[in-house]
Formats: structure tokens, sequence, C-alpha cells
């Protein structure tokens, strides 16, 4: 999807969903998380950064889940670091 194409392009059932793809709707859905002015990209600290708390986190993957018609096996969750790491996840998740 091009830095500039609105998000809801895209479609969940698309064959080989890439990153490029992924990214920009994964930086909405956490924006809506971030309660200052932060600016998220893909190396946007989940905790670190926005300090979201470990329940903010699980709400933020079960929208993501939502959004992507996915599910995050639960042992995945705590190599989730970053938006880039969120976004990698739902990309495996999606093509598989």
């Amino acid at each position: 999807m091009a830095p500039n194409e609105p998000a809801e392009t895209w479609k969940p059932n698309d064959l080989n969903t890439d990153y490029d793809q992924v990214l920009p709707k994964i930086i909405t859905i956490v924006t809506t998380f971030v309660k200052d002015d932060l600016s998220v990209s893909q190396d946007t600290g989940l905790q670190a950064d926005i300090r979201m708390a470990s329940l903010q986190v699980m709400e933020l993957v079960l929208e993501v889940e939502d959004e992507f018609d996915i599910s995050f096996p639960l042992n995945r969750l705590p190599d989730i670091h970053t938006v880039r790491d969120l976004a990698q996840e739902v990309v495996v998740a999606v093509n598989q």
C-alpha cells in the first residue's frame, strides 16, 4: 500500500499480505492508544515509548486481531515490543 493510500483499501483476505500493507494500519491503531503528542513509527516501543501497561497491550492486540481477522498465539505476545514487531506478527498471521 502506498504511504498516502487510505488504510481502508486493505482487505483481510489479500494473498501474500506484506509488511508495507500492514504497517500503516498498525500505526493508525497504535496511535489511538497514545495520550501525548508522540509521533508513532515502526520503531516506537509499545511499553518503552508509549508506556502501555500490559492490559493496554492486550487491548491493542485484540483490536489488531479484530481488524485483520487473525489470532495471535499467546506465546508470541512477550516478543512484541515495538510497532515493527506487531506488524511483523500480523504479516505472519495473515499469511498463514
